[in-house]
């Protein structure tokens, strides 16, 4: 029994499998906010608060975050944004951060780019979750594609 459940798991992190981290404390919007990034085919993994969150982004490597500009509390002292934000950008290019809240309007470049995340999303528009964040990563992907494609030819990535 023990060892199907260990075949489970290893199942899901083959090579090239997709993952996100939710950093979400509300848990209608974390169950939706998981149920999206499932359709999308990423192994997801919600954080239970943000020593949880810390932990593991210490011990893996999430291709998609997603985190509430409230997690943890404040939004001026969001201290598992401002890990990710401060993260070098070596590390950084290859994480997609999306920032849910009620303060800014979805897919604001410019606020964006002032978190230092690549999408904000408002809260209102969860319901249109799914092609957002579909079509964000997409952008996104085809932005880096060069780069990683380069890292990888010369042996960086």
């Amino acid at each position: 029994m023990a060892e199907e459940k260990i075949d489970d798991i290893l199942k899901e992190y083959e090579e090239g499998a997709k993952t996100a981290l939710v950093c979400e404390e509300n848990a209608e919007t974390q169950q939706t906010v998981i149920s999206v990034l499932k359709e999308l085919k990423y192994h997801v993994e919600p954080a239970a608060g943000a020593d949880d969150a810390f932990e593991k982004l210490r011990f893996n490597r999430y291709d998609v975050v997603v985190i509430n500009e409230k997690y943890g509390g404040d939004p001026a002292n969001n201290e598992v944004l401002k890990h990710l934000q401060y993260l070098p950008m070596s590390n950084r290019r290859h994480i997609f951060v999306a920032l849910l809240g009620q303060a800014f309007n979805t897919n604001d470049n410019m606020k964006a780019y002032d978190m230092s995340v690549n999408v904000v999303i408002n809260e209102k528009d969860l319901p249109n979750l799914r092609p957002i964040l579909k079509k964000s990563i997409a952008d996104n992907d085809q932005f880096y594609k060069v780069y990683k494609e380069s890292l990888v030819k010369f042996g960086k990535a």
